[in-house]
């Protein structure tokens, strides 16, 4: 974790600690000298990828999830202990979307909130060859689209796709290719 130098942390309580998922609650002395207490979220951090196949589709996964419903993502997920954030993101693509691909790229490093220490590392692939998926329990029901980028874009400024992450990979991507 990275805090800004103008903070300072005082002290530091564990409140929930299931391995690779803890909350702690820090107590503070803010830039203004203001003391608080703010409640830290650490997970494991995540990659997921734009994946563009010869024709201008992206893949897309629609999933159903317990909190939010069926919801539609670029395929990723979180980094297992000893990945790199490019291995993490090879695995995650064949594993949901049963892609490979001969051509990756760094798109950019996004956190997903202010009090989530975890980052998401956004890349793209292309020259892409389609097998079957290796889903794992969690991923039951996934299943793959591919949808002309445009499309993709549409859905995200209309709301039909809502996830924060994939919208900002998606249009990142769209704009690099314009």
């Amino acid at each position: 974790m990275t805090t800004s130098p103008a903070w300072s942390q005082t002290s530091r309580t564990t409140v929930f600690d299931r391995g690779r998922v803890r909350v702690h609650e820090d107590a503070v002395v803010q830039p203004d000298g203001a003391r608080s207490t703010f409640r830290v979220v650490e997970v494991p951090d995540g990659a997921a990828t734009v994946a563009e196949d010869d024709e201008g589709r992206i893949a897309l996964v629609r999933q159903p999830t317990y909190v939010h419903g069926t919801v539609l993502t670029i395929p990723g997920g979180a980094i297992d202990p000893g990945e790199t954030p490019e291995e993490a993101a090879r695995r995650e693509l064949a594993e949901e979307a049963g892609v490979t691909a001969t051509t990756w790229r760094p798109l950019a490093e996004l956190v997903l909130m202010t009090n989530n220490v975890a980052r998401l590392h956004l890349y793209t692939a292309t020259g892409l060859t389609l097998g079957a998926q290796a889903l794992t329990p969690t991923e039951t029901g996934l299943t793959v689209e591919w949808w002309p980028l445009k499309d993709a874009v549409d859905a995200a400024m209309d709301g039909r796709i809502v996830y924060g992450a994939t919208i900002a990979a998606m249009l990142m991507y769209a704009r690099r290719r314009t």
